[in-house]
This record gives structure tokens, sequence and C-alpha cells, in this order.
């Protein structure tokens, strides 16, 4: 075998592949339902960017954010409409200093705060909107949607056993009834807004008696409105569980969210188990660890380890429906920290993966060994729940596969070669830098092939993309 050391720099891609705007919203689930698709049915591959705190940010600092958010790719952000983490910038008020409701449950002045001596009594009453902070929220959804982003909104996340991060004590202060009010004023106020997806549950995954209530309550409201345009739900449970598996709420969802930040249950392992869900639900990467969380970040979370674009490339894989990431700094939103992390090597890698899967049929993907798809990766030692596992995924025809070997991953990768049509090429895709090199020889003629990468990648680690494909790549 021998290698041809040529870089080239665009892939040549059918028009109808992907082109970014505009999107017509609603999306609607695509007739496989396996991915979404806008209203004139052109795929929509979910690129998206947790943003939990943007609420707090004035015009000027939400448009810089997603200015730099559609400049790397992403059309999709995760949020909060209500915040309560601690550590975020200045919970729970708008970007004016406004809170979002105006009275305590024993009916006196609520002024934000949220701690109680009896909740019961001091806990902000659901059913008393503060007009001032939800007309900011309409304008931020408005703009959302006129950018062309999908926006992933909580109306109330719970956050991991109820604690202070998120509502829950306050959901259940408020009793179901009022929980179902709730939801149903949000949901009506929103029913016109056409690039929502519901978001339930929130880093929890097992309740008590009231806690479910509660939390059962706020869905029967937001799904008792009629006529809404956004009726996509996903929700974020606890670390390890995808969100149709939840054994309380997992059928409410639309949309199979996976969930892990912790690598004793790795991304491919929950990603591929969300592909795998019956019945079929379009399945895409909510979460993971993100960029500078961990040792070279905040130091929140030990999982976080550079660099971080293997969980998206692994993720992404392994549902074929899209990923969500996020950034230690960014998503507090805490002036003027945030900005300065906007463009971290991390977030110029989500970049190239956007344009990469932009720039393939990347809704005709299958991953390997699932939904009738061969083996591709010819290695009985490579298993989803290794750190070292090459994911991989292609098309029915051949006409296209994408190979992911990860940081860990030493020497060759052997190809099933079964999966690979004879007029395809094949490269190697740098995900640091974006370029192109061409690969060994193709060898038909016998069922497996190896393919060793051309060294380190341009940040000197040995993550690499393989590409075969039928298209044409120009230097």
């Amino acid at each position: 075998m021998y290698r041809n050391i040529i870089i080239v720099t665009a892939l040549i891609f059918n028009a109808a592949a992907y082109a970014q705007y505009p999107v017509r919203f609603p999306l609607k689930i695509s007739k496989d339902k396996r991915y979404l698709v806008d209203q004139a049915n052109k795929p929509f591959p979910i690129l998206g960017r947790t943003a939990w705190f943007i609420i707090t940010q004035s015009d000027s600092g939400y448009e810089k954010f997603l200015y730099n958010t559609i400049e790397h790719g992403y059309n999709s952000i995760e949020m909060a409409a209500i915040v309560h983490w601690p550590m975020g910038n200045h919970a729970p008020y708008d970007a004016n200093g406004d809170a979002p409701f105006l009275r305590r449950l024993n009916g006196a002045d609520w002024d934000g705060e949220l701690t109680y001596t009896d909740i019961k009594n001091e806990s902000p009453n659901l059913l008393t909107p503060n007009e001032n902070y939800w007309k900011h929220v309409d304008e931020f959804l408005a703009y959302c949607e006129i950018k062309g982003i999908l926006v992933f909104m909580f109306p109330g996340y719970v956050r991991y056993a109820g604690g202070d991060q998120g509502w829950m004590q306050e959901l259940v202060a408020n009793g179901a009834e009022s929980v179902k009010q709730y939801g149903q004023w949000i949901a009506n106020r929103y029913k016109k807004r056409k690039n929502i997806v519901w978001m339930l549950l929130g880093d929890m995954g097992t309740f008590t008696t009231e806690q479910k209530n509660a939390e059962a309550s706020l869905i029967k409201g937001l799904k008792s409105v009629k006529r809404q345009q956004s009726v996509q739900y996903s929700a974020e449970s606890y670390s390890g569980q995808n969100a149709a598996d939840n054994v309380d709420f997992g059928s409410e969802m639309t949309l199979n969210g996976s969930y892990t930040w912790e690598l004793k249950v790795p991304v491919p392992y929950v990603a591929r188990k969300a592909y795998a869900h019956r019945p079929v639900r379009p399945s895409f990467l909510l979460e993971e660890p993100y960029d500078q969380e961990g040792p070279d970040g905040n130091n929140y979370n030990p999982n976080a380890t550079q660099p971080v674009r293997r969980f998206q490339w692994w993720g992404w894989l392994s549902t074929t429906g899209g990923y969500i990431s996020g950034n230690g700094y960014v998503w507090q939103f805490i002036d003027p920290v945030w900005q300065q992390h906007l463009n971290t090597q991390a977030a110029l890698d989500m970049n190239r993966l956007n344009k990469f899967i932009r720039s393939i049929e990347w809704w005709k993907l299958i991953p390997s060994g699932l939904n009738g798809m061969q083996e591709i990766i010819a290695d009985e030692n490579n298993v989803d729940t290794s750190a070292a596992y090459v994911s991989a995924a292609a098309t029915k025809d051949g006409s296209l596969l994408v190979v992911y070997i990860p940081p860990a991953h030493n020497g060759s990768v052997s190809v099933n070669m079964n999966m690979v049509n004879k007029i395809c090429k094949a490269y190697w895709f740098d995900p640091t830098n974006g370029k192109y090199i061409q690969a060994e020889t193709l060898s038909f003629n016998r069922g497996v092939q190896s393919f060793t990468p051309p060294g380190k990648n341009s940040t000197g680690e040995n993550d690499w993309v393989l590409l075969f494909t039928t298209l044409k790549i120009t230097g």
C-alpha cells in the first residue's frame, strides 16, 4: 500500500445535500423517523451549542453570541427560559434586572430571592408572570427564528436531585394544578413560535411522588394547548440515560437526546443505545463533557479532558441526528469571561465538524452494526465502551462511509471493504484544521483493508477522520 500526501481543501458535493439557509420552521420528523427536516423536507442536522444563561444578556450581548454561533456553523442552542443556578449570571434575573415572576405564594412581592425559610409560602408564584421579563424572552426567541436558530428550551429545568440549581422545589411548592397552568401559559404564549424544542426534566431521572406529579403536570400543561407550531419534545435525564429511556417520562419524547458527562458511561455506548431505541425516534447527542470544563479550564468536571471534539464526533456518528456541545465558561454568560472563550480550539473544531457534516448526505448514514448495517470496523476488540473506540457510519449503497479514530487509538484501522462502493476514493480528514489528505489506494478484491493514519494531526494529537466517498475532492 502507498499513500499520496496530497493536501486538498474542498469537498465538492451535491447542492441538494445541505444549505444552511433558509430554514423553513417548524421542523418535523423525517419519514424514516431518524432525523429532523424542515417544511420543505430539507434535512436539518442538530448542530448545537449550549447557552443556558443567554436570557441574562442584553440584546447586544445575545446578538454577539448568536453571530459567533452562526459564524461557527451552529444552527441550534440549548437554554433555560428561567434560570436558577447560583454559579450563573445573576439568576433569576434577565438582562434588565427583571425576575420572571412577580409575587410569592403568600401574595407578597417577590424580589428574585431563591433561598427560603418556608418555601410553601415564599416560593415565587408561577402564575404571576412578569411581563417585562417575558417580553425579553419573546424578543430573543423571535431573533433566533429570524436567524435560523432552533432553540432547545427548558421551561423549568429541575436539576440533579431537585437541588438549588433547578426549579423542582418551586414546582412542588406551587402544586400540580398551578404547575399545569404555568405549562399551559408558556405553551400558549409561544404557540406561534416555530423554532422551539421543548425540553423536559433536567439532570434528573428518578423522582419522588411529589416531584413526579409536578413534572407530569408541567408536561400535561405544555401539551394541552392546541395548534402549537413547535411540537417536538426531548429531555435531559440523568447522566448515562437517554431521554426516551426514562421510566416515567420517556414516552413523552419525540426526540431522543443522548446524555452523559462521565467517562465511565461513554458517549458512544449511550449514543448507540439511543439510535437503537424502539420505537424509533430521531436521536442526537444532547450533552457530554464540555470544552474547558475540565483540568484545562474551570475544573468542574474531571471527565472533560481535551480534546473534547472526540465526544461530538463519537456522538454524531453514533446517533446521526446531530449533537449539542458546550463550554465551561460560556454557558454561564458572566461578563466579560464568556466573550473570551467563544473561539477556543474546540469551538473551531466544531466549526470544522459542522462544515464536514453539511458537506455530505449525512442523513443517509447508518451507524456500524445498527439498523441492518454490517460492522464496518473489522476488529472484535472495537467496543463502544472503550476510549479507543473507532466509530463509523455508512450509507446503504456504500457511496459514503465515515470513520472517526479517537486520540486513544493507536495504529491502523481495519475497514470492512464490503461496505464501500467500488467507485469511492479514500481521504484522511484532519478535524483540527479541516484539510484532506488522499489515503491509500483502495483494494476491492479483499474483505478487509487496513488504513494507517498519516501521523499526528495539526495539533499533535492522534485523532483523524477517514472518509470514503464518491464525491470529488478538489484542491
